[in-house]
């Protein structure tokens, strides 16, 4: 695939997932509980498995959601970096970045906005770049130990 094409991809998949995320944010108090209770009801038998029976709860929903989001924002964040190239910290910064306004937009929708909100969702981003970051030096020596 040609260079350029997948920067394009990379910047089109990230602007749809921080679209993805800010409309989630952007919902109503009801709006945001019924698809959270919806989500709840779909994932519940796999949660269950690993936090127990009757243990499954909106707000864990809620906040794995928030983790997963992130995660998935900071891998492909990172994916976008490295193909520029540049240094792997701008994904640090714009997650953060991307946290901070995602809690900002709660605001303009009533929903309120927590700070712990910010590092829960900077969390899972880092976790997503810290695991897109261990993938990508694993690919690299396997290269070196192959020539």
């Amino acid at each position: 695939m040609k260079h350029s094409v997948k920067i394009g991809i990379l910047i089109l998949v990230n602007l749809l997932l921080l679209t993805f995320i800010f409309t989630r944010s952007a919902k109503s108090i009801p709006e945001s509980r019924d698809e959270s209770d919806r989500i709840m009801e779909l994932i519940r038998p796999v949660l269950e498995l690993v936090v127990g029976k009757g243990n499954v709860t909106e707000h864990l929903v809620r906040k794995l959601a928030h983790f997963t989001e992130f995660g998935l924002l900071g891998v492909t964040m990172t994916a976008l970096i490295c193909s520029i190239p540049a240094h792997p910290l701008w994904a640090f910064l714009l997650t953060l970045l991307s946290a901070l306004t995602d809690e900002t937009v709660q605001i303009f929708s009533e929903r309120g906005s927590q700070v712990q909100d910010v590092w829960l969702d900077f969390g899972g981003a880092v976790c997503g770049i810290l695991f897109l970051l261990a993938l990508r030096l694993l690919w690299n020596r396997r290269k070196k130990r192959a020539k």
